[in-house]
């Protein structure tokens, strides 16, 4: 049986190897040894591969899409199927099991994933074979036979992660991506009310054990000459004796990677900081989201603005980096709360800044909140947020959009916004971290990372501009 994978994200800024993707392709080929996998990743693709691609054919095709990739899925969905008329589409990924059976009204998919995908599309291809009725599919959408949408029951969550194959690497061109991003866990016991990552995961935290983490990592520095690694977990260290043991692993083994993570900056403790470092994390990214206490409770935030302050000082005296993100516009926020998270941004010893708009997606508490105590102030659909300039949808009567406005200015200004980042110390990190996962597919050892540090040395003595760093 032949499939085409499509990973839709030619807008995405820097290219990543689609685990979602090569998830469900290793777990459904331990099922059936028959599959014959294709990938198109539109990020990396020539125009002349993604047309090659197009005018094959397959049994079927799945694509992975979030919202923000939505349109390109569809685009690319149609022109498939201006050409191949009777081959079945699926569409999976985080969009799909925010909107549920909307991603199938008016749109050119014949059947959709929702929640945990591996067991859902092992058993759709045993529907292509004949060996499975859709009625039996758990966490399948699809239409019956009166053009009707059938959302079919939850799919329950795979209890072991340990027992998911890495993903199928061989579908990639793996010299095309500078980083590696891994996955060590699945769900997040916290429910920020931006955060739609449970529309998946659900609330459930499972993580893989240490050693399935240091195998994978084995795997691609032996076959890939992986040596730079993000792990892309909604929080790496909510369990501080697994990062402890990961981190001990990397350290005897001599593995000689560098990598970055994001983090709950709150849980850490200086012996676990000092550890990451010695085992080559050179960057951690958080979520400060708000300098105004308020502003964090509303959000269901544990922490405080001063356990964050902290949490950073001890990352930066390990000699690790910090990113920190902000948002404008999360429940509590007003114009005033945005000028006293900018402050603090530059006097918090971040080295790296960086403020999103929030766009408020379905299944959130923050779509709730937009939708009653505030107004929406498009009428696009939620996978057009981001094309929206600026990307302000909705307000408040206490931060309305003439506020929102000057919010948006103001973070500008000083070079924080995300869109239009303009910060020497963002220029410079992303330029370190760039240089420093290129470097390392060269060479072993940390040489990388002591391009990385070189680089941000320079910046502390070039462009010192009166911010801590």
């Amino acid at each position: 049986m032949r499939i085409g994978l499509i990973n839709p994200n030619r807008e995405i800024k820097e290219p990543a190897v689609h685990l979602g993707l090569g998830y469900i392709a290793s777990y459904a080929s331990q099922r059936y040894s028959d599959l014959n996998f294709e990938l198109l990743d539109t990020r990396v693709a020539k125009t002349h591969e993604v047309n090659d691609f197009l005018n094959k054919p397959f049994d079927f095709i799945g694509i992975s899409a979030t919202s923000q990739t939505f349109l390109e899925a569809v685009e690319l969905a149609q022109s498939y199927r201006n050409i191949w008329l009777k081959t079945p589409i699926v569409i999976g990924g985080a969009h799909g099991s925010t909107v549920k059976e909307g991603v199938l009204q008016g749109f050119p998919f014949d059947y959709a994933v929702y929640g945990e995908g591996e067991v859902t599309f092992t058993e759709l291809i045993g529907f292509f074979k004949g060996e499975k009725n859709l009625s039996e599919i758990k966490g399948l959408m699809y239409r019956n036979g009166v053009g009707e949408v059938v959302v079919n029951p939850v799919r329950e969550l795979i209890a072991d992660l340990d027992t998911i194959p890495f993903p199928m690497y061989s579908l990639f061109k793996m010299s095309l991506y500078a980083q590696h991003r891994m996955i060590t866990t699945r769900g997040c016991p916290h429910r920020c009310v931006f955060c739609n990552s449970h529309s998946i995961w659900t609330n459930k935290y499972r993580k893989r054990s240490a050693e399935n983490i240091i195998a994978e990592i084995e795997h691609l520095s032996t076959n890939y000459s992986m040596k730079s690694f993000s792990f892309n977990d909604d929080s790496f260290n909510i369990d501080l004796d697994r990062v402890e043991k990961i981190c001990d692993y990397l350290i005897e083994k001599k593995i000689g990677i560098i990598w970055s993570t994001s983090v709950r900056v709150e849980k850490i403790s200086e012996p676990i900081a000092k550890k990451m470092k010695r085992a080559g994390c050179y960057n951690v990214c958080i979520g400060v989201e708000s300098a105004n206490n308020e502003v964090l409770k509303l959000m269901s935030k544990s922490n405080t603005r001063e356990k964050i302050y902290d949490g950073i000082q001890i990352f930066r005296n390990a000699g690790i980096d910090v990113m920190g993100q902000f948002m404008i516009g999360n429940p509590g926020d007003t114009l005033k709360t945005i000028e006293e998270s900018v402050e603090y941004a530059k006097t918090s010893n971040l080295n790296g800044v960086e403020f999103y708009t929030a766009l408020p997606y379905k299944d959130t508490q923050l779509w709730e909140y937009a939708n009653t105590h505030g107004r929406m102030l498009t009428d696009k659909p939620i996978w057009e947020f981001h094309t929206i300039n600026p990307r302000i949808v909705f307000d408040t009567p206490e931060f309305p959009f003439e506020d929102r406005l000057k919010a948006v200015e103001l973070v500008t200004q000083n070079g924080f916004y995300h869109a239009l980042s303009t910060d020497k110390r963002n220029l410079l990190l992303d330029l370190g971290k760039h240089t420093a996962k290129l470097t390392q597919r060269v060479f072993k050892g940390k040489v990388g990372n002591h391009i990385y540090l070189f680089l941000r040395n320079i910046y502390r003595r070039f462009f010192r501009n009166g911010t801590k760093n």
